[in-house]
C-alpha cells in the first residue's frame, strides 16, 4: 500500500418507500492520510451507470457521511443487482473501489425477510478443503463451487463452516444471489485467556473484510459446538455490534437449552434417524422461545451414502433429507435449514 491511503470503507444502506435508498459511508484513513478532497461515485456494474454522488472533505481518521440516492436496482436471491462505490482524488485517480448491493435483511422470530419478502434458508454447509490439494485452490476452483450450489444443488443459502472462507467464493455468492453465513474459526476447544483474546481479535478482522459483501446475512461469533462461555461470547458478540450493526449474529451449538448471547438461536439437528420426525420442536431446544432459530446442520454423516452404494441406499438418504425439508418448510418457528457438508465437489447432500 502506498504511505497515505484509506484503511477501511463500510458501505451501508437503507432503502426507502420507493427506489430511492440512503447511502452511508465510515471511512477509516491510515496514520499518514493527509487531509484531502475525494470525489465519491456510484456505478452499477450490470450496465455501468455512474452517477457523482459529489466531493466530500476528509480531515480526520474516521469519518461519516450519507447520500441520498433517486433510484437503486436491489440485490436479491433473483436479481443480484451489484453496485462499485469509487473514491478518487480530484486528479481522478483512484483510491478505493468498494462492490456492494442494495437490499434490507431482517431477521425476527417470525422469518427472514429479504427486502420485505419472506425466504426459507435452504442450503448447505461447506469446506473449502480439496482431495490432494487442501485450501490452495484458486479462483476458478472456488467460483465453480458456487456455481455447483446454486444452479446444480438449488440451495439459497450456505454456511462458511467453520471458518471465513476465500473471497473469490464469497464474491461469486454476491453475483449470484447466495445467503451466507460467516463464522469465525473453530470447533469445540475453547483456551485460555490469551487464545479468546485472539478469537475476539480474529471477529475483527472476519467483520472488516466481509461486511461489504450483499450475501452476508448472519456473523458466527461462537466457536463451533463449543460450551456455553458468558464473558468470552458477550465479547464475541458485542464485537460484532460495534462493527457491523446492520447484521444479526448467531453462534452453532449442539446442546440444547444453551445459553443464548446471540441474536439467533443456531442449533445442530440430527434427531431425525428415518422413522421419526424430520426436526426436533423449536420449544425443546432454545432457551429463548422469542428468539429467531436456525437448525445449522442436519443429516449428512448421520446416514453415509456414497455414489456406488445400492439404489435402496441411496434412495434412504434421499428420502432422509426430504423428511428434514418437509419438518423445516411446516414449522413457522424455524428460519430453516443448513445441511452437512459439501467439502469441494464431493456432495454429500443431494
Amino acid at each position: 500500500m502506498p504511505k497515505q491511503h484509506i484503511d477501511t470503507v463500510f458501505v451501508h444502506t437503507a432503502l426507502g418507500n420507493d427506489t430511492s435508498a440512503t447511502l452511508n459511508l465510515e471511512i477509516a484513513l491510515n496514520a499518514f492520510f493527509k487531509p484531502m478532497t475525494v470525489h465519491v461515485e456510484l456505478a452499477s456494474v450490470q450496465d455501468d451507470k455512474t452517477v457523482a454522488l459529489g466531493p466530500i472533505a476528509i480531515n480526520s481518521q474516521e469519518t461519516t457521511h450519507i447520500f441520498q440516492v433517486a433510484s437503486v436496482q436491489l440485490w436479491s436471491l433473483d436479481t443480484p443487482n451489484l453496485y462499485y462505490l469509487r473514491l478518487k482524488e480530484e486528479s481522478g485517480e483512484l483510491l478505493k473501489e468498494i462492490r456492494f448491493g442494495f437490499r434490507r435483511i431482517e431477521v425476527v422470530r417470525d422469518g427472514i425477510f429479504l427486502n420485505g419478502e419472506r425466504i426459507k434458508i435452504r442450503g448447505l454447509n461447506r469446506h473449502q478443503s480439496y482431495p490432494y490439494a487442501g485450501y490452495a485452490m484458486p479462483k476458478s476452483a472456488q467460483v465453480l463451487d458456487e456455481d455447483i450450489l446454486k444452479w446444480e444443488l438449488g440451495v439459497n443459502s450456505v454456511r462458511t463452516s467453520h471458518y471465513p472462507q476465500s473471497h473469490h467464493f464469497v464474491d461469486r455468492c454476491d453475483e449470484l444471489g447466495l445467503l451466507v453465513f460467516m463464522e469465525i474459526p473453530g470447533w469445540q476447544h475453547i483456551g485460555d485467556s490469551e487464545w479468546q483474546s485472539i478469537a475476539v481479535n480474529q471477529v475483527s478482522e472476519m467483520v472488516v473484510q466481509y461486511r461489504n459483501h450483499p450475501s452476508i446475512f448472519l456473523w458466527g461469533v461462537r466457536i463451533n459446538e463449543s460450551q456455553d462461555n458468558t464473558e468470552f461470547y458477550t465479547a464475541t458478540n458485542k464485537k460484532v455490534h460495534e462493527l457491523d450493526p446492520t447484521r444479526v449474529t448467531g453462534g452453532v451449538r449442539y446442546t440444547r437449552k444453551s445459553e443464548l448471547l446471540e441474536d439467533v438461536y443456531t442449533f445442530n439437528d440430527f434427531y431425525h434417524s428415518g422413522d421419526n420426525a424430520g426436526i426436533q420442536p423449536k420449544k425443546k431446544v432454545t432457551s429463548n422461545r422469542n428468539a429467531p432459530y436456525l437448525v445449522t446442520e442436519f443429516n449428512g454423516h448421520m446416514y453415509p451414502t456414497k455414489s456406488f452404494d445400492d439404489e435402496g441406499h441411496r434412495l434412504e438418504h434421499a428420502l432422509r433429507h426430504a423428511r428434514v425439508l418437509d419438518a423445516l418448510y411446516e414449522s413457522n418457528e424455524v428460519l430453516g435449514g443448513l445441511c452437512i457438508c459439501v467439502s469441494a465437489k464431493r456432495k454429500a447432500c443431494p
